[in-house]
């Protein structure tokens, strides 16, 4: 690192070093130190919480190092100490032996003495087995802080992936599935021996998103990655740190797909969509710390974003195309980033002018080949017109045009310039050399049909020295060929499920990556023509695989009393051993397993070194128990132990179900308690949530009291009401309905605004101000305030009939009308407000249908269903049709409310089965409503219960919500107490539909009003 007669700035706090002390020594060695960072600074030293002061040098491109570099600089250079415990490969076991033990481990270095060891030792097991001296080795490497890994860590499926540059490491990415608390996982596999090295586990809302290509990117010397993630944000982390939040973080825009991103080469540094409008909405962000946000989804945060200018492009493409870039890259030497916009544009921007460099048109067919640099990025190829053109990618112009490939599907650039044009539709693949145009081969190989646009997952890849090449085959197999002179299949290896691409990062090592698994196969050396399915160890074999989504019908192995306490670490220690075994492996080399499974073992366990480097599991002592029970009372840390502690005396049957469902001795009000408590969750300072969430369910646990004549409490919860700008409204609702019940004086306390008038919320535009003017009219009107009544249902009718336009929003906005002029006793009034509507509301409507069964307004029902809705044509199913409450929950009210005639002329109406319905809704009829679940309901729940402690964590959740819901339907109030644990609490940006909140409010619905609708 040069440092004479540069100017260097400090930025953050320093723990190794002093300011003062750094300063001094740099000037010493001919540096000049600057307090900010400007445009003559070279370099920036950073120490902790610099994001403020070298945000500026990174959105810049200025070199920025930490403060372990600035350390050694001033230290000087010094040799490090070498270590000396490599064995020669001839040694004997002894021999080797004894050289591990007198060498000085404290000079081993992962980085650079990992590799020549494990190789030294894996000669010796060639020769000699595993021997004392890899046990020794090991249990150093042990102490040094290696940690036992296992790969099955993914959740959901894998998104994405990307190659670490120097080829070493391939970084996956899977999503959170619905799972968004847990999050993704970002997993680090070590290529040259194929297994899971590092694994970050929790990386909010998942990793990737499916259909989007490029969302994981590495930084030039490997040490950061960058992904995009939770769906629209782009994110740095360290790629073999610990840190489950990033570096760096960057949010512009709110949509429900990510926008693209491009990392620069120092790592510092990321261009992502920046919502501004002008001919490119991607702008440079820092990345080096903190965080950076801006319009128009966000306030302005961080460091001032970088934008370009495109003037000269302005005459062709207008003032405004509105650019963003997806499939973005930063070139190697940082000075360009290029992208494709729209698919049917490439564009070239030069980092350094912050300028559009170019714009180029591509093909406007869907199916056409996405642009591709080739690996020197000298050349882009692409097709347009049925041709393929060869341009210079510094100046965008063409420099070969090839005619003759209508059909490339995906373009795959080797090393020298070799082209693979792949046309999946037409069976061949084609090989030209790109620097000339000259035509090389053709291959007669239908390959599977990948896009590159929207997958990272390819279906062919070179080898590293361009004379060969894999291709994935539409049957799901792999064919690698030879590329010489004259082209000859080689061979075929295995049979891969759908979904698979290829890389191959090294001679020896070629990567099958899936949805579901990545394998690590040996692609073979040779150049003759046998062809096979590779078995064994020789060439073409499977060399490691790593399946990720098994779930073995046996009980998981942490799952004690229906949790799995394997959730309190991340990730889980257990895995799917096969199809039909679970397993636990925890960092401190305690295994959970059953007794002979060592050889697979192996094959899905390794020490990971550094975070960085596999070791052989097998070269370890091996702690192998058959159960938690066992493994608790000899682990090898106090932290597995205390994990584990719950086990003690349980023997190989640790997990006992016990009797479940419990016995139903909980209340409406022991609910109504826990469903509150769960609002402390959406309060928290550090989980962002929109102010109505609060205030909703308040409300209708009021309405559920009112509803039950629990008028006191229903006060206490509606003044709980926290500030938001739907407060009165929902507090006229809770009046309203206790005014109708006969609790005035409740009624009067929860609106006190009977002394005065409210702002008139008609100016509003939204569909809640109108349902809001309703619900204050009929408040006004139910506590005797005729004039301001008359003026807000005057105001209410007037945005209902102003909403023809959205049969949603029309009905939306008139149903709770007709209820609060229901409730407040202007029947006839109400009646003209339903004939006033225009067609009808569709799936819209249930809680004002369980409100009309709910007092016995059965013929206006049979009204709406059977005289005002058109039967639904069995020829035109989706067809437009006037109906009313086609929502499937409209069978269920139906049936709780004991109505099989109307039931059934629902099911005729809508062509829908209610056969199953029909015998309980006569039973309920004849009977009325059961007051418990009934033994065939007892024993389904059992069965559902049960089949909880076989799945996977997310689907756990799924599950328990669907079990909850049940148990509600049937009215056992202590089965939904028991799950609501298992569920999740609230998303950062969403309070998800299987969260503990909604959840235990839509069982209350159902409890109380027979339906998981809104209470009126």
């Amino acid at each position: 690192m040069i440092i004479r007669g540069r100017q260097i700035v400090l930025a953050g706090r320093f723990s190794k070093v002093s300011k003062d002390e750094a300063k001094r020594g740099l000037e010493a060695l001919g540096a000049e130190v600057s307090g900010s960072v400007s445009a003559k600074t070279d370099l920036v030293f950073t120490g902790a919480k610099s994001g403020a002061k070298a945000g500026p040098a990174a959105v810049r491109g200025i070199p920025i190092h930490d403060e372990d570099a600035l350390v050694a600089v001033l230290s000087g250079p010094g040799a490090a100490r070498p270590f000396t415990g490599v064995p020669d490969e001839r040694m004997s076991p002894v021999e080797a032996l004894a050289i591990l033990e007198n060498a000085d481990w404290s000079a081993f270095s992962p980085e650079r003495d990992t590799v020549p060891l494990r190789a030294a030792l894996q000669a010796l097991e060639s020769a000699h087995g595993v021997t004392d001296a890899h046990l020794l080795a090991t249990a150093r490497l042990r102490e040094a802080g290696a940690l036992l890994r296992h790969s099955d860590v993914h959740r959901g499926p894998v998104n994405g992936h990307a190659l670490s540059p120097d080829g070493r490491h391939l970084a996956v990415g899977s999503c959170a599935v619905d799972d968004h608390e847990r999050g993704g996982v970002l997993q680090i596999f070590e290529v040259a021996t194929g297994h899971c090295v590092h694994a970050i586990d929790g990386i909010t809302g998942g990793v990737g998103f499916d259909g989007h290509a490029r969302g994981l990117q590495w930084s030039a010397d490997g040490s950061r990655i960058a992904l995009e993630y939770n769906t629209n944000m782009t994110g740095v982390w360290e790629a073999f740190g610990t840190a489950r939040e990033p570096i760096a973080d960057a949010f512009f825009r709110s949509s429900g797909r990510p926008a693209g991103m491009a990392f620069a080469p120092e790592g510092r540094r990321a261009f992502v969509y920046g919502g501004r409008p002008g001919f490119l909405r991607n702008v440079i962000v820092a990345m080096h710390e903190g965080s950076v946000a801006g319009p128009p989804d966000a306030h302005p945060e961080g460091t001032a974003p970088i934008e370009f200018s495109a003037e000269k492009f302005r005459e062709t493409w207008g003032e405004e195309p509105g650019f963003a870039l997806v499939r973005a890259f930063w070139s190697r030497d940082g000075s360009r980033i290029y992208g494709q916009a729209q698919r049917n544009v490439a564009i070239s921007l030069d980092v350094d002018k912050r300028q559009v460099s170019w714009v180029l048109r591509l093909d406007d067919e869907p199916d056409a080949a996405s642009p591709e640099w080739s690996l020197d990025e000298r050349l882009l190829a692409y097709p347009r017109g049925g041709k393929l053109v060869i341009a210079d990618a510094l100046t965008g112009r063409a420099r070969v045009e090839l005619a003759g490939h209508p059909g490339a599907g995906v373009l795959c650039w080797g090393p020298g310039g070799r082209l693979a044009v792949v046309d999946p539709a037409g069976g061949t693949v084609t090989v030209i050399d790109g620097t000339t145009g000259e035509h090389r081969h053709d291959l007669n190989v239908r390959a599977a049909a990948r896009d590159p646009h929207d997958t990272d997952a390819r279906s062919w890849a070179w080898s590293p020295d361009g004379e060969r090449a894999a291709c994935v085959t539409a049957e799901g197999r792999i064919e690698i060929w030879s590329l010489g002179e004259r082209p000859e299949r080689l061979r075929i290896i295995g049979n891969l499920a759908d979904g698979f691409g290829v890389e191959w990062p090294a001679d020896d090592v070629l990567i099958a990556i899936g949805t579901h698994a990545v394998r690590f196969l040996r692609p073979g050396t040779g150049t003759g023509t046998r062809t096979g399915t590779g078995t064994g160890t020789g060439t073409g074999a499977i060399m490691v695989e790593h399946p990720f989504h098994h779930a073995p019908s046996p009980r998981r192995p942490l799952v004690l009393a229906g949790r799995d306490l394997g959730d309190r670490l991340r990730p889980n220690p257990a895995f799917a051993l096969d199809e039909e075994t679970w397993a636990a492996a925890f960092e401190d080399g305690t295994v959970i397993a059953p007794p002979g499974r060592q050889d697979d073992l192996d094959d899905r366990l390794c020490w990971s070194i550094g975070r960085r480097f596999a070791w052989p599991y097998r070269w370890g002592e091996q702690r192998t128990f058959p159960d938690p029970a066992h493994a608790g009372a000899a682990a090898a840390t106090p932290e597995t132990e205390r994990l584990l502690a719950p086990f003690r005396g349980r023997g190989s049957t640790a997990e006992t179900m016990g009797t479940w469902p419990p016995p139903d001795t909980a209340t409406v009000t022991d609910l109504i308690t826990v469903a509150r408590g769960t609002l402390v969750d959406l309060a928290r300072a550090n989980v962002y949530v929109r102010d109505g969430w609060i205030a909703d369910t308040l409300q209708q646990l009021a309405m559920i009291h009112v509803r039950r004549g629990e008028a006191a409490e229903a006060r206490e919860l509606a003044l709980a009401i926290p500030e938001h700008e739907r407060r009165p409204g929902h507090r006229a609702r809770i009046a309203l309905a206790l005014g109708a019940a006969g609790y005035d004086a409740e009624a009067a306390a929860v609106f006190p605004h009977a002394a005065h008038d409210l702002a008139d919320v008609s100016n509003g535009a939204n569909v809640s101000a109108g349902v809001d003017m309703a619900a204050i009219a009929g408040a006004y009107a139910i506590l005797g305030q005729r004039e301001r009544a008359e003026r807000w249902f005057a105001s209410a009718r007037k945005f209902a009939d102003a909403t023809h336009d959205s049969i949603w929003t029309h009905w939306h906005i008139r149903l709770p009308l007709i209820w609060a002029l229901t409730e407040c006793g202007r029947e006839q009034e109400a009646r003209v407000v339903l004939d006033e509507g225009v067609s009808s509301p569709l799936n819209d409507g249930v809680p004002w249908l369980v409100c009309l069964l709910r007092r016995g307004e059965t013929e206006l029902v049979r009204e709406l269903i059977g005289e005002r809705s058109g039967r639904r044509d069995p020829e035109r199913p989706f067809a437009h049709r006037e109906s009313w409450f086609e929502d499937g929950l409209t069978a269920r009210a139906l049936t709780v409310y004991g109505q099989p005639d109307l039931l059934r002329l629902w099911g005729e109406i809508n062509l829908c089965q209610v056969e199953d319905d029909l015998p309980v809704a006569e039973r309920i009829a004849a009977e009325g409503r059961p007051t418990g679940p009934t033994a065939a309901q007892l024993t389904d729940l059992a069965t559902r219960y049960a089949e909880l402690a076989q799945l996977s964590h997310a689907a756990q959740r799924r599950k328990a919500a669907d079990v909850a819901w049940e148990a509600a339907e049937c009215g056992h109030i202590s089965a939904v107490l028991d799950l609501l644990p298992r569920l999740s609490g609230p998303l950062k940006y969403v309070l998800g539909g299987n969260s503990r909140t909604q959840i235990a409010l839509r069982a209350l619905q159902t409890i109380v009003i027979g339906v998981g609708v809104d209470v009126w």
